[in-house]
């Protein structure tokens, strides 16, 4: 029998140390790595300026000393030459500038205007931005987005690179905190249109600067350090490797959980009783439970759902538990002991990565690592001879979660293993599998009738292997169909 194992890795750069494994592996892309505060009205202060704010040149000009930039929000301005350009702007950059602002008005994208203004307080900053500005305006609907097929976004890209590298080599200006939004901008960048390869190089760079500033608490700005530990997760979660940085200290985390997780703890003491050696898990539960109650609880709010800040806040420590687990290897036997445990504890911290993936959808952020996740969990499904219904409740609750996310036919053994636990736990209709499931951790908002549909598969399978099991029972030749009596 194969050998399976669930790798977690330190970084991207930490791959090869595991790749000759991970090839060997069934679970081929465990561990794989291929190479707000909400802004107030008026006036905002964010991070040190590395460039004077008044230069009229597109390179980047002999930095100012590092000082405190107050800009003006450009969500709140009815026109555009009130704010201080970084960079000289004639007309065709400001209707370039005009464009984003006018497409806010109709679609809604998380961190556009927090990060907008960000990018006003450093000219690199500042070209990066023009440059995804641009990217995002040629672009068709469905389409994927690079920048390598536009000669305009290009020239915005190589200036802000340039910028950059100059400013590496300058003893001052490397430990600017405008250097460091700088990279940031970068960093989203890549992020957004799904470059995650050159996201990686661009992630250790900025790791290596904070770490040389005094760590992410140093950073003056609370909205710079949110973006840089969501954008940490948003690479972990699609390398599936551990985060670089703690998340920020304003992250939401003290949250009332009381009415919404009785079930899930009951579950988890079950789960500790049973798997005592693998209670790490419990942690990453409880913590993606809050998050869902936290948002169960203020969803109804107005403008909820382009809280984006708020929302990172949310999701962040969530994310963080689950993406700092260790990996545990999978035994070759599976009369070990530990062979379901540990199967099941993967099959749960991917599960939990699929849901708050559909979160992030729902509030607009996208989700490229999705994908990857859900094939992870196929992998783990169909794993030989694992015995589900070890904590049957918490491996349905991971298996509908993980199935309202694929469409058929790729759920069908989705449907098989979930049937097969509802028969081990007494259930007989997918309502009853569906209420369980939304007893342990769920939102509805995320719903959007998937699971309606996952409920008619799962009665539709029902209903067809109990018409096979009628069909394949003996019918007594002595028995009368018509008047119901036996012959003697």
């Amino acid at each position: 029998m194969p050998k399976f194992e669930f790798v977690n890795v330190a970084c991207p750069g930490d791959v090869k140390q595991h790749s000759t494994a991970i090839r060997r592996h069934v679970m081929k892309d465990i561990g794989k790595a291929r190479r707000k505060p909400r802004t107030k009205k008026g006036k905002v202060i964010m991070g040190e300026g590395s460039s004077s704010a008044t230069t009229d040149q597109d390179e980047a000009q002999p930095s100012s000393p590092s000082r405190v930039v107050r800009l003006p929000s450009p969500r709140m301005d009815g026109t555009l030459h009130t704010i201080v350009f970084p960079i000289n702007m004639d007309q065709k950059r400001l209707n370039l500038i005009q464009y984003v602002v006018d497409e806010a008005r109709n679609t809604y994208r998380p961190f556009r205007f927090p990060w907008l203004t960000m990018g006003l307080s450093d000219i690199a900053a500042w070209h990066i931005t023009l440059a995804n500005a641009v990217v995002y305006r040629g672009m068709k609907p469905g389409e994927k987005k690079s920048e390598f097929t536009n000669l305009e976004a290009m020239k915005w890209y190589t200036l802000s690179l340039a910028s950059i590298t100059k400013r590496l080599a300058d003893p001052a200006e490397s430990e600017s905190e405008g250097l460091i939004i700088a990279v940031t901008g970068f960093v989203c960048h890549d992020a957004s249109i799904g470059n995650f390869e050159r996201f990686a190089i661009h992630i250790e760079g900025l790791q290596r600067l904070i770490n040389k500033k005094g760590g992410l608490h140093a950073l003056s700005s609370p909205f710079l350090r949110l973006m840089i530990s969501w954008l940490d997760l948003a690479g972990a979660t699609y390398f599936n490797s551990k985060p670089r940085f703690h998340i920020p200290r304003d992250s939401i985390t003290q949250i009332d959980t009381s009415n919404n997780s009785q079930y899930l703890r009951q579950l988890l003491q079950s789960w500790d009783a049973d798997c005592p050696t693998l209670g790490d898990i419990m942690s990453a539960m409880n913590a993606t439970a809050a998050a869902a109650a936290y948002i169960n609880q203020n969803q109804d709010t107005p403008n909820f759902w382009i809280d984006d800040v708020k929302i990172a806040r949310v999701l962040s420590p969530a994310f963080h538990e689950i993406l700092t687990l260790e990996g545990i290897p999978l035994p070759d036997d599976p009369l070990n002991p530990e062979y379901s445990g540990i199967a099941a504890r993967e099959a749960f911290r991917r599960a939990a990565l699929i849901f708050l993936a559909a979160i992030k959808i729902r509030m607009g952020a996208g989700a490229l690592e999705m994908g990857k996740h859900l094939e992870a969990f196929r992998q783990i499904s169909q794993l030989p001879l694992v015995n589900w219904g070890l904590v049957a409740e918490l491996n349905l609750w991971a298996h509908i979660i993980s199935a309202m996310q694929e469409e058929s036919p790729s759920r069908a053994w989705h449907v098989l293993t979930i049937v097969g636990i509802m028969e081990n736990i007494g259930l007989q209709t997918g309502n009853q599998a569906m209420d369980l499931a939304r007893g342990v951790i769920w939102v509805d908002a995320i719903d959007g009738g998937k699971s309606d549909s996952l409920c008619r598969e799962i009665d539709n399978y029902l209903e067809a292997t109990l018409s096979q099991r009628l069909e394949n029972i003996p019918v007594d030749p002595n028995f009368d169909m018509t008047s119901g009596n036996i012959e003697s």
